[in-house]
């Protein structure tokens, strides 16, 4: 369920404020992981003559280098109930986060949200864009401040935004790290760059304890939620150690879930600007509990 990565489709204040800070906390704690690919002068030749170990082990460092990222995500939850949603996301770490993440379809239970989801994170504010809040409010965008998060869904973005600037939000491709299994399984090209694809499986309770402390808690309760125990990947690297794609599938008791992130762009500039003042709405926190 959507809902049980922060994202609900019930059209309320309040559930819209929790899918869009659920959108951005599924984008720092797993969806992030591709930007560890496309940097600039990368070799176009498969990582070669690692063993499959090193091979993810130098992915892993080398993410911690990116600057900045452009992706496709998509999660999807199937099961005792259906959910997906997919996105457009450019991120900048250094030297201050901003992130904007374009969720193009968002569906639950068959059900699409119409119009989409926008949101632009820029200092200590989320900007969110959707339809339903537009009609009710007259403007196409609200400005909702990390503490008015916090206080109606209970997660700390501003503490999370933190830890994504200090730890860089490619966090799964340090998770795949933990693996034990890891295979080289054949080549091919991504976006015209030759890769090596790697597959292999970890225990969730590892892969988690590579998390940033504020991400772990909120990914742990989600994992628990779905009765997810263990995490099977494929990952595609590059002849400079970085990732270009990455799709990890997890089956749960009752719900299975598939992340995946193919990267668009790495340490490129990245302009993520706030929307114009006259186009932004705000909301006391009363109304948005409502």
């Amino acid at each position: 369920m959507l809902s049980q990565l922060g994202i609900s489709t019930r059209p309320t204040r309040r559930a819209a404020v929790a899918a869009a800070a659920g959108a951005v906390a599924a984008v720092l704690a797993a969806g992030c992981s591709a930007g560890s690919g496309l940097g600039p002068g990368a070799s176009h030749q498969a990582a070669g003559g690692l063993s499959p170990t090193r091979a993810i082990t130098l992915a892993a460092q080398q993410a911690q280098r990116v600057n900045s990222a452009s992706y496709a995500l998509s999660v999807r939850l199937s099961g005792a109930t259906s959910a997906a949603i997919v996105s457009r996301v450019q991120m900048r770490i250094r030297p201050s986060v901003a992130m904007n993440l374009d969720v193009t379809s968002l569906s639950e239970g068959g059900h699409n949200v119409p119009g989409g989801m926008q949101e632009i994170v820029n200092g200590k504010t989320l900007y969110l864009k959707l339809a339903l809040l537009q009609h009710e409010f007259g403007k196409p965008w609200l400005a909702i401040p990390f503490s008015q998060i916090q206080q109606v869904t209970g997660l700390n973005l501003g503490q999370m935004i933190q830890q994504a600037q200090a730890n860089n939000p490619l966090v799964q491709t340090q998770m795949l790290a933990v693996s034990k299994n890891v295979k080289a399984a054949g080549t091919q090209s991504i976006d015209g760059v030759a890769t090596t694809e790697y597959t292999g499986s970890y225990p969730v309770s590892a892969g988690l304890a590579k998390l940033p402390a504020s991400l772990r808690s909120m990914a742990e309760q989600q994992m628990r939620q779905l009765g997810i125990t263990d995490m099977t990947f494929r990952v595609w690297i590059d002849g400079q150690h970085m990732t270009r794609k990455l799709v990890a599938h997890a089956a749960g008791t009752s719900e299975q879930m598939t992340v995946q992130a193919q990267v668009t762009g790495i340490n490129q500039t990245a302009t993520i600007s706030t929307p114009p003042r006259s186009q932004v709405a705000t909301i006391p926190t009363s109304k948005l509990k409502g």
